[in-house]
């Protein structure tokens, strides 16, 4: 376990900022640029000291303000990936690969050279230097590197960040095999809706300096009121899925439900993250027919809110709950109160907005 307390004054703002995460999973620092995710890892890593703080992992103190602790950035055992990856250009690539295991030596190696070349599919550019690489190979270099110093952590600042959407969507599933492979502890600083919903497990939300909220995705991206630094318009339900079918549409299942999203992309098998907005939910007080939508599934009412613009969120348990939003009006006209049982529908191409294959 990763654990972070941290006070950092600067002439701007103050960075004040508490949190957990567990062995094996990514933590996502999201915010705008500015929020002060890049120092948490900093601090993190050795490179900047807080003015107050505590950071230990796995019961090995790095950081303690009150005892007078500070262990120096190289006995930290942290793997820093950059935007830029950082490559050393007058090195070739494997050069690059075994610089990093210098370190790895001193403290255990860990990660077999051979293994981490396969895993990142990056065998065939050994002998080429930085500058014949494209973006998204330079970044796997620079992964690799990392994971061959011995990392006891990773620390990654929006790596993906540079890159066109192409590169991106080569990149993410090469993460996802590395958490999967090393189970390592991982801060992912990102503010790509669709990289945190692809790789991160948890969730720091960050704005101006604080920490506003953490838990898992699923929960954080759920709450209303996260939607201004998510970005979301709207109330989100997310859904873990799995895919059972490859014909269009795919067909998906979670908890007690099945779904179909309107495309033939995701293999059998692939784990997903959807998110349902709740303007795309219908309320229905029986099993409507002769309807468009395929996505029509029975659940009860657990949370009934009001809101000052007219609006009425329902939340519906459906196996995990749904959200919708209603008028006033409606809600008035069907009755609605907790405990009522109702039908939810759910426009198929609706679910094509932001769905993705959560990588590990």
């Amino acid at each position: 376990m990763l654990e972070f307390s941290a006070i950092k004054r600067y002439p701007a703002f103050t960075l004040d900022v508490s949190f957990k995460m567990n062995e094996g999973m990514v933590t996502g620092l999201f915010g705008r640029s500015g929020s002060g995710k890049t120092s948490i890892i900093n601090i993190a890593a050795g490179l900047i000291n807080p003015d107050e703080g505590y950071v230990s992992l796995d019961g090995k103190v790095l950081y303690d303000s009150s005892n007078k602790i500070n262990l120096p950035a190289p006995a930290r055992s942290s793997g820093y990936i950059f935007q830029d990856g950082r490559l050393f250009p007058h090195m070739t690539v494997e050069a690059n690969l075994r610089y990093g295991m210098k370190r790895s030596m001193r403290n255990g190696h860990k990660a077999g050279f051979d293994d981490v070349v396969e895993l990142l599919g990056i065998g065939d550019l050994l002998k080429r230097r930085p500058h014949r690489l494209s973006g998204g190979e330079k970044q796997r270099v620079a992964i690799g590197r990392a994971l061959l110093s011995s990392p006891d952590f990773l620390l990654m600042d929006e790596p993906l960040s540079a890159l066109d959407s192409h590169r991106k969507e080569e990149l993410i599933p090469f993460i996802g095999k590395m958490v999967q492979t090393f189970k390592l502890p991982v801060l992912y600083v990102t503010h790509s809706i669709d990289e945190l919903f692809s790789l991160c497990d948890n969730v720091v939300l960050m704005k101006d300096g604080r920490c506003t909220d953490f838990g898992t995705v699923e929960e954080a991206v759920s709450r209303p009121a996260n939607r201004e630094i998510l970005g979301l318009s709207g109330r989100v339900s997310v859904l873990r899925a799995s895919a059972v079918s490859e014909k269009e549409p795919s067909i998906i299942t979670f908890e007690n439900g099945r779904l179909g999203i309107p495309t033939s992309k995701y293999a059998t098998g692939t784990e997903l993250r959807v998110a349902v907005h709740s303007d795309d939910v219908t309320l229905a007080l029986n099993k409507p027919t002769g309807l468009s939508a395929r996505n029509i599934m029975k659940g009860m009412i657990t949370a009934v809110d009001s809101s000052d613009d007219g609006a009425v969120a329902v939340t519906v348990d459906v196996g995990v709950p749904v959200y919708a939003t209603i008028t006033r009006s409606a809600a008035s006209e069907l009755g609605i109160r907790t405990g009522t049982e109702v039908y939810i529908i759910m426009k198929t191409i609706a679910l094509s907005r932001l769905s993705v294959p959560f990588i590990h």
